[in-house]
């Protein structure tokens, strides 16, 4: 959306009228493979509540705080970014401490289902059920990359 509206203010169009007039894409694109991660989604949450009380845990706020005493707007992308955005708030009295927490868990679980979203309609990818950390994960997209490297090998 932020985009879409970029385009729209700097040249009085709407991006949809644009889209068609856009180059294709680059031979060597067609040479891309996308593998896509597909972790079940109740231990994607979990790992998201836990990674967010981490950063909190070790001194997000305290980052936060130097920034701004450094001279970074609040209003800046830079703390716009997940977490900073709600320190800022909970820094201006705005949420607790608690509201912050739970807001940039809610925050990031979005982002990461936008995410998801975005991919599946991406034509051509290869989603592989796990997270990046399993070997086995590890292992299978190993085994892909090799196999498409020897079937572009042969097609050479």
């Amino acid at each position: 959306m932020q985009r879409a509206l970029e385009v729209r203010l700097q040249t009085g169009e709407p991006i949809s009228r644009q889209q068609p007039a856009r180059p294709a894409a680059h031979s060597a694109a067609a040479r891309l493979h996308i593998f896509a991660l597909s972790p079940p989604r109740a231990e994607l949450y979990a790992r998201i509540n836990e990674r967010t009380a981490r950063h909190f845990q070790a001194g997000l706020i305290d980052e936060v705080r130097r920034l701004l005493a450094a001279g970074v707007p609040a209003t800046s992308n830079a703390l716009g970014a997940h977490g900073y955005r709600r320190v800022v708030e909970h820094l201006n009295g705005e949420r607790t401490l608690e509201s912050a927490v739970e807001q940039t868990k809610l925050d990031v679980r979005h982002y990461a289902k936008r995410q998801l979203t975005w991919f599946r309609r991406e034509p051509g990818v290869e989603w592989i059920e796990g997270f990046g950390d399993s070997t086995a994960v590890q292992e299978l997209v190993a085994k892909r990359v090799s196999e498409l490297l020897g079937a572009r090998e042969n097609e050479m």
